[in-house]
């Protein structure tokens, strides 16, 4: 019980911080030994940032890499836009796909 009381307190003072500092959001991050990073973010609800995207913002990357992808004969190119589609698949809570060929073949 005074692990939880900890981690709240902590979740608190990332609060607190982020209201002195008046700013938007604030992250940290920690390394775990078994290979495992956890990652906290605090950040000011309805907040948007430079480097986040809206779902509609989101749907439209996605679009754009699915027209892209297997247009041009450039594996490197596909392959960006299959990680990126996959990104914006993630972001939406979409699940993502196995390769590009499931895309091309898909009616996303």
């Amino acid at each position: 019980m005074k692990e939880n009381t900890d981690l709240a307190n902590q979740l608190d003072a990332m609060v607190s911080q982020c209201q002195r500092m008046n700013a938007g959001k604030i992250r940290m991050s920690f390394k775990r030994k078994d290979g495992y990073t956890i990652e906290i973010t605090a950040r000011r609800t309805e907040g948007k940032f430079d480097d986040e995207f809206s779902d509609k913002e989101l749907k439209y990357i996605k679009k754009s890499m699915i027209e892209k992808i297997g247009s041009e004969s450039n594996k490197e190119a596909d392959d960006m836009a299959f990680d990126i589609i996959n990104v914006c698949q993630e972001l939406l809570g979409e699940p993502q796909f196995e390769s590009v060929d499931e895309i091309i073949n898909s009616t996303v």
